[in-house]
C-alpha cells in the first residue's frame, strides 16, 4: 500500500514541477526548491519500497516504518491541496479586486484598491507563512524516514522502480482425484464438445486455441485437468501438459514440449533451433497441449511457439487457463473460444467442502453437523478452493460447537484460510500497477455483498487521488476498474441499457476480505454489531463507513479522515468543523448544512442525496473549489444551486436526478465548462447548456412550455460530441416547431424522446441504435401522430420502442421508408439492424399496413428486417391484424409477444386462432392474457401509469 500511495503522490507533485506551475508554488511557497526537494526525497525512498514490502511480513518494525511513510505521503498529498486551494483562491480574489465599480470616484477607486490590495496581501502572506511551514515539517519527516532506513534497515534499491512481488504458486500437475471434484461435469461436457467441434473441422490449417478463464481459486486447473485426463484416455491425441505461470518462458516452455514429444536438442540451444525441432515433430496423431496458469498479455512471446506448433496434424488443439480474457485474446483464442468459468452451486460447494470435512465421521456425526456444514459453504460464495480449504480447516474438529465457532467467527481472517487463499489472489493483485492496487484496495470501505455503481466508484477514486488530474479521468478509471475485472476482483456485472458498458458490480466476500487484509485499519466499516464503540479505537483508519452509532459517540478525532460514508445516521452540525481532511463526505439525515462545510478545502466528492428536507446550500460551498462531484439526488425540497456556483469550475458531475422540477440554475452555472455530467436539466434557460461541450452521460433535458426559441438554439446540442445517447423531453403544444431546432450531435446512439411527435432529425441520426418514443404524459395535445416517420432508413437501428402514442393510428409504409409506389432496381435493405420492436399502450392503432402480392414481387430486391428476432404489441387494444407478409421477411424472427390485444388474441390463439398458421413459425409465441387474467389488467396499468 505504501508503494501505491507514494507512486499517487510523485503523479500531483509532478506537474507542480512543470515551469508554469512551479512559478506559482514558488511564489506561493517563496522557496523556489521546495517541491523539487519533496519529489527527490520521495523517488529515492520509492526505489528501496520492492524490499521493504517484502520483508514486512515477517518484521513489525519495517510494518513500522512503511506505516510512517504513508502517514508522510498522506501529509504532502494535503499540502499540494492547499498549494493549489491558495492558487486558485488568488486568482479569484484578483478577478473579484478587478472587477469592482467603475462608477466610483477615481480618487476612491485608487484609495479603495489600495487598502484592498494591503488587506489581500497581508492575508496571503500569512497563508504562504501556514503552509510553508507545513512544508519544511514534511521535509524533516522524510529525511527521518531516510535516515531510519541507512541506519537500520538498508533495503536494497530497485532503480527502475517498484516491482512486483512473486507469490509462490504450488506447480500444477495432470493429476487429479476425480472423485473429489464436483460442480464441473456441464462445464467438461461443454468443453468437451468444444475441443471435438474444433478438433473435427475440416480444411482448417494451425493448431486452435481454446480458453478458460475465471478467478484465482474457481477451479481453472481443476477442470482443465478433467478434460486432460478424459483425451489421455481416449489416446486420439498426444497430450501435454505445462504449468507456465508467471514470468512466460518461451524457452522452457518449448524445451517441456520437445522433452514430452522425446525430441532431442543440443544443449543451451537458441530459441530458433528449439522451434525447428517443434517443427519436425510430424505425427498423424493430433497434439493436446495445456497452457496452465498462462499470465502475460504479449502476444509476442506466444507467437513463435504458435507458427512452430502449426506443423502438428490439423485438429490439434492449446487449452490455456488464465484469470485475464486479455491473456486469453491475446494467446488466440477468440470470443466464442473462450470458457468463462462461473461459481459453483451452494449443493456443489458444500459437496466440496464436506469430502474433506467429514472424513473419518461417522454417518451420525455427518448427520448432526449437517447443518452447520451448510450454513459455512454458504459463505464460501460458490468457490471451489475456499470450500477445499475450510473443508480440510473442519477435519481435525469433531464438535458441533468447534463447528459453529468457524461459522460464527470472521471466517477469512482464520490463519489456515489466508495460508491458503490470499496467495492465490496476491499474485492477481501483484499484477497491477500501483494507482490500480490502490483503486482496488479502497474498496474495503464497501459493505459486503453491496452492489457497486461502477460510474460512482471511477468518481469516488478520483476524489481519493488515485487518477491522475487529467482531462482524462474519467477514461483512466474506466480502464481502471476493466483491468481489476479482467483481473476476476469484481463479479456479477450488470450492463448499461445505454452504452452496453458494466453499469454495476460486486466483490466476491473473499476478494473483499482481502482487500481489507491489505488495508489493514485504514478502511473501517462500523455496523451494528460494533455498536459504534470501535470508531473511537480507529485512529489509524482514514476512511470510514459508519452503518450504525450510538447516540454518545465521539465525533471529535475525525480529521484524520479522508472518505466518510454515513448516509442512514444523522450526524451533528459539530461535525463539519472535524473533517479538516476530507475528501469525499456522503450524508444523509441532513436538514441543513452549516456553513462550516466551506472549510473543507480537500473535498472532492460531496454527495447529499435523499435529504428530502434540505432546502438550500449555503454559499459557503462555493468554497470548495476542488469539487469534482456534487451529489442532490431526490432532494426535491432544494430550491436550487447557491449564486455562487460559477467558482466550482473543477467541478465534473452534478447527479440530480429527482430533483423539484422548479430547480433554480443561477447565472454562472454556464461557467462550468469542465461538467460531464448532468442527469437532469429541466429549465427554460436552455442557453446555460451552450459552452458544456463536455457532457458525457445520458442526461434527461425537458424543454419547458415557456422556453423561448432563441434558448433552444443557443443551447447547441450539436457540439456535444462527447454525448453518445440523450434523454429528450417536450412539453407544451407551443413547441411542436422549436423542436426542429434542438439538433443532437449527429454521432448519437441512444435516443429517448417524449413529445407529441417525433421530429423529423431524428432520421438524420445515422448512427443511432436504441431509439424509445413515448407519447406525452397527458392528453391535451390536438397534433395527430398519426403515422411514424421513415425509421427503416436508420443503418444501425438494432431496438424500437413505441410507448403510449395514443394517437397513432396507422402504421404504414411510410415507416419504413418506401412509398406505395417504389419499386427496387437496386438491393435494399430497410430495417436492416432491427432486433426488438415494441409498440406499447398505442390504444388508438387500429391498421399496421401489410405489402401485398404485387408488391411483393415489384419489390423483390427489397430485404425488410432481417435481422428482427423480437417483436412485442402490448395493449394495442384496436390493432386487427398483424403484417404477415412483412413479418415473412423477416427470418430471423424468434418471439412474438401479444398482450392485452383481443383481436390478436382471437385471430392468432394457440391452434384455434383463424391466422395462428401464419404465426405457427415462429418458435416462441406468447398470447396474454387469458380469461381469468383479465382482471388484472387495470391493477397493472394503474401501476404502469403511476411509474
Amino acid at each position: 500500500m505504501a508503494d501505491a500511495s507514494v507512486s499517487t503522490v510523485l503523479k500531483r507533485l509532478a506537474p507542480l514541477i512543470e515551469n508554469r506551475i512551479r512559478d506559482e508554488v514558488s511564489v506561493l511557497l517563496n522557496a523556489e526548491n521546495e517541491v523539487g526537494g519533496l519529489s527527490e526525497k520521495l523517488k529515492k525512498i520509492q526505489e528501496v519500497l520492492a524490499d521493504a514490502e517484502q520483508k514486512v511480513v515477517d518484521d513489525p518494525k519495517v510494518k513500522s516504518w512503511l506505516h510512517k511513510l504513508q502517514e508522510i505521503a498522506y501529509e504532502i498529498d494535503d499540502a499540494v491541496d492547499e498549494w493549489e486551494v491558495e492558487n486558485i483562491r488568488q486568482q479569484l480574489e484578483e478577478s473579484e479586486d478587478s472587477s469592482g465599480s467603475s462608477s466610483e470616484d477615481p480618487w476612491q477607486k485608487k484609495v479603495t484598491s489600495f487598502l484592498e490590495s494591503v488587506c489581500l496581501c497581508f492575508k496571503q502572506t500569512v497563508r504562504r507563512r501556514s503552509i510553508a511551514l507545513d512544508v519544511k515539517h514534511i521535509h524533516e519527516k522524510l529525511d527521518s524516514i531516510a535516515q531510519e532506513n541507512e541506519n537500520e534497515f538498508k533495503f536494497i534499491p530497485n532503480i527502475g522502480g517498484s516491482v512486483s512481488r512473486a507469490s509462490k504458486r504450488d506447480k500444477s500437475t495432470s493429476r487429479l482425484v476425480v472423485s473429489e471434484v464436483h460442480g464441473r461435469d456441464l462445464d467438461k461436457e461443454k468443453l468437451m464438445s468444444k475441443l471435438f467441434s474444433e478438433s473435427s473441422s475440416q480444411g482448417e490449417v494451425g493448431i486452435k486455441v481454446i480458453s478458460i478463464v475465471g478467478m484465482g481459486g474457481m477451479g481453472k486447473t481443476t477442470l482443465a485437468q478433467l478434460v486432460f485426463n478424459e483425451i489421455k484416455n481416449q489416446k486420439l491425441f498426444k497430450p501435454i501438459w505445462i504449468c507456465v505461470s508467471h514470468p512466460f518462458d518461451e524457452i522452457k516452455i518449448a524445451k517441456a514440449i520437445l522433452n514430452e514429444l522425446k525430441i532431442s536438442y543440443p544443449t543451451d540451444p537458441p530459441f530458433e533451433t528449439l522451434l525447428n525441432r517443434i517443427e519436425e515433430f510430424d505425427e498423424r496423431k493430433k497434439l493436446f497441449l495445456v497452457l496452465d496458469d498462462v499470465w502475460t498479455e504479449k502476444d509476442t512471446k506466444w507467437k513463435p511457439l504458435k507458427i512452430a506448433l502449426n506443423s502438428c496434424a490439423p485438429g490439434s488443439i492449446v487449452l490455456v487457463t488464465t484469470r485475464k480474457e486479455k491473456v486469453a485474446k491475446a494467446m488466440g483464442s477468440t470470443h466464442s473460444h473462450i470458457h468463462q468459468l462461473d461459481v459453483l452451486s451452494e449443493y456443489d460447494c458444500w459437496k466440496v467442502l464436506t469430502h474433506k470435512a467429514f472424513k473419518d465421521k461417522s454417518e451420525s456425526d455427518c448427520e448432526r453437523l449437517k447443518k452447520t456444514s451448510q450454513e459455512i459453504a454458504k459463505k464460501c460464495k460458490g468457490m471451489p478452493l475456499a470450500a477445499n480449504t475450510i473443508g480440510g480447516l473442519l477435519h481435525s474438529k469433531t464438535t458441533l460447537q468447534q463447528w459453529e465457532n468457524v461459522l460464527s467467527d470472521k471466517l477469512w481472517d482464520l490463519k489456515e484460510v489466508k495460508e491458503d487463499l490470499f496467495p492465490v489472489l496476491t499474485l492477481s493483485y501483484n499484477e497491477l500497477e500501483p494507482a490500480a492496487k490502490s483503486c482496488f484496495s479502497y474498496c474495503a470501505i464497501f459493505p459486503k455483498d453491496s452492489l457497486i455503481d461502477v460510474d460512482d466508484l471511477i468518481r469516488i477514486w478520483m476524489a481519493q487521488g488515485f487518477l491522475s488530474s487529467s482531462e482524462t479521468m474519467e477514461l483512466q478509471g474506466r480502464e481502471y476498474f476493466e483491468d481489476l475485472a479482467m483481473h476476476s476482483f469484481f463479479q456479477n456485472f450488470e450492463l448499461s441499457y445505454w452504452t452496453n458498458s458494466i453499469e454495476s458490480c460486486k466483490m466476491h466476500d473473499i476478494v473483499h476480505d482481502f482487500a481489507q487484509s491489505l488495508t489493514e485499519n485504514e478502511c473501517l466499516i462500523v455496523g451494528e454489531t460494533h455498536g459504534g464503540q470501535r470508531i473511537v479505537a480507529g485512529h489509524d483508519a482514514r476512511h470510514l463507513s459508519l452503518m450504525q452509532c450510538q447516540d454518545n459517540t465521539d465525533f471529535s478525532f475525525f480529521p484524520q479522515f479522508r472518505s466518510f460514508f454515513c448516509k442512514n445516521i444523522k450526524v451533528p452540525p459539530y461535525l463539519f468543523n472535524h473533517l479538516k481532511r476530507v475528501r469525499l463526505l456522503s450524508l444523509g439525515k441532513l436538514e441543513n448544512i452549516p456553513e462550516e462545510i466551506g472549510n473543507l478545502i480537500h473535498i472532492r466528492y460531496l454527495d447529499v442525496s435523499e435529504n428530502y428536507s434540505l432546502k438550500e446550500f449555503p454559499e459557503t460551498v462555493c468554497n470548495l473549489y476542488n469539487l469534482h462531484t456534487l451529489g442532490i439526488r431526490k432532494c426535491n425540497s432544494l430550491c436550487g444551486l447557491p449564486e455562487g456556483i460559477h467558482k466550482l469550475k473543477n467541478l465534473r458531475h452534478l447527479l440530480n436526478i429527482g430533483i423539484a422540477e422548479d430547480f433554480k440554475y443561477p447565472k454562472g452555472f454556464e461557467k462550468l465548462t469542465n461538467l460531464r455530467t448532468l442527469e437532469i436539466y429541466s429549465s427554460n434557460k436552455l442557453g446555460y447548456l451552450k459552452d458544456l461541450n463536455q457532457l458525457q452521460a445520458v442526461p434527461r433535458i425537458k424543454v419547458m412550455g415557456d422556453t423561448e426559441e432563441v434558448e433552444v438554439k443557443r443551447a447547441e446540442l450539436k457540439n456535444k460530441i462527447f454525448l453518445r445517447a440523450l434523454k429528450l423531453e417536450v412539453e407544451g403544444d407551443e413547441l411542436l416547431e422549436i423542436i426542429e431546432d434542438i439538433h443532437p450531435p449527429p454521432n448519437l446512439e441512444g435516443l429517448d424522446f417524449k413529445g407529441p411527435r417525433l421530429p423529423k432529425w431524428c432520421t438524420t441520426l445515422t448512427q443511432l441504435r436504441k431509439l424509445e418514443f413515448y407519447g406525452p404524459s397527458h392528453r391535451r395535445y390536438d397534433f395527430s401522430c398519426s403515422c411514424l416517420p421513415p425509421l427503416g432508413k436508420l443503418p444501425f437501428l438494432e431496438e424500437l420502442l413505441i410507448w403510449r402514442v395514443e394517437t397513432l393510428n396507422h402504421v404504414g409504409h411510410e415507416f419504413l421508408g418506401m412509398m406505395n409506389d417504389q419499386t427496387s432496381i437496386v438491393p435494399l435493405t430497410i430495417f436492416p439492424k432491427l432486433k426488438s420492436l415494441e409498440f406499447w399502450y398505442c390504444e388508438r392503432w387500429e391498421e399496421w399496413e401489410d405489402i401485398s402480392e404485387e408488391e411483393e414481387e415489384e419489390n423483390n430486391m427489397i430485404s425488410i428486417m432481417p435481422c428482427l428476432q423480437k417483436l412485442t404489441i402490448y395493449n394495442c387494444s384496436e390493432l386487427k391484424a398483424l403484417p404477415h407478409r412483412l413479418l415473412c421477411k423477416a427470418p430471423s424472427l424468434e418471439v412474438l409477444k401479444i398482450y392485452y390485444c383481443p383481436f390478436l388474441k382471437n385471430r392468432y390463439n394457440w391452434e384455434t386462432g383463424e391466422d395462428w398458421d401464419k404465426v405457427s413459425h415462429i418458435s416462441n409465441v406468447e398470447i396474454y392474457p387469458d380469461e381469468e387474467e383479465e382482471e388484472d389488467e387495470e391493477e397493472e396499468e394503474e401501476e404502469e401509469e403511476e411509474y
